[in-house]
This record gives C-alpha cells, sequence and structure tokens, in this order.
C-alpha cells in the first residue's frame, strides 16, 4: 500500500473501544459518483419547484456515508462514522473528500490560505495608514 494514498480511521464503536480501518484505492468512477451526488444534493427543489437550501448537515451526512462506502469492512457505515467520530475530528471526513477523494492538493490549498491571510494583512495595513489623527 502506498502510504500518501492510505487513508486511516479511528472509530469509537458501541462498547467505547477504537477501532481503525484502512483504504487505500479511490477509483475514478468513484469520484464520478461523489461528485454527481454533491450537485444533486445542491440542485434540489421543493414540491413547489423552489430551491432548498444546502446546509451543512446535509453535507456532512453524505459526505460521512460515501466515505463509509470507500471501506471494504462493512463495519465501517454512514452511523458508525457520525457516532464513532468525536465531532472535533468531523474535518477528516471533509478532508478525505477534498484530497483523497477529488484529488485536490493540500499543498495548493495552504498555498492559497496563506496568500489570503498576506492579502488581507496588506488591506489591513492599508486601511490603517489612511486613517489619519483628524479621523479619530
Amino acid at each position: 500500500m502506498s502510504e500518501e494514498r492510505t487513508v486511516k480511521l479511528q472509530l469509537r464503536d458501541d462498547k467505547g473501544q477504537m477501532k481503525e480501518y484502512f483504504f487505500d484505492f479511490v477509483s475514478q468512477s468513484k469520484k464520478l459518483e461523489y461528485i454527481r451526488k454533491e450537485a444533486a444534493l445542491e440542485e434540489r427543489v421543493d414540491a413547489s419547484g423552489n430551491k432548498v437550501e444546502t446546509r451543512l448537515e446535509d453535507y456532512q451526512e453524505l459526505q460521512a456515508e460515501f466515505v463509509a462506502g470507500l471501506f471494504a469492512d462493512k463495519a465501517v457505515t454512514k452511523k458508525a462514522i457520525l457516532e464513532g467520530l468525536d465531532s472535533h475530528d468531523f474535518k477528516q471526513i471533509f478532508e478525505i473528500i477534498r484530497y483523497r477523494v477529488l484529488g485536490n492538493s493540500r499543498k495548493e490549498d495552504e498555498e492559497a490560505k496563506k496568500a489570503q491571510e498576506e492579502q488581507m494583512k496588506k488591506l489591513l495595513a492599508g486601511l490603517d495608514s489612511t486613517t489619519s489623527n483628524s479621523d479619530l
């Protein structure tokens, strides 16, 4: 198994014991399936044809269900993830989707975040320099 491709997920079972689960392969068809499912979630309409607002919880449930399906071990289910993963650690599910399933680059995300922070610092510094004593 390739180290960078292997995903490890630790879940607490109903007895309170931690168990580790692994997978190391995501097919292109699985990637496309996720893209379609997320698009369908975002395109929902009610009986009147009005767009249904997609909530964070909707994304989290979709992602938990999808990630569960990536593991060969049938003990990993949507319910097992939602009940066995600490809420503080749920970002792991988002990261599995973003970086392992969709193939986005963690390095590029970090660089973009740093660039945004630098732009914000420059913007704030510019605001400070335009404030004169008469404005106070």
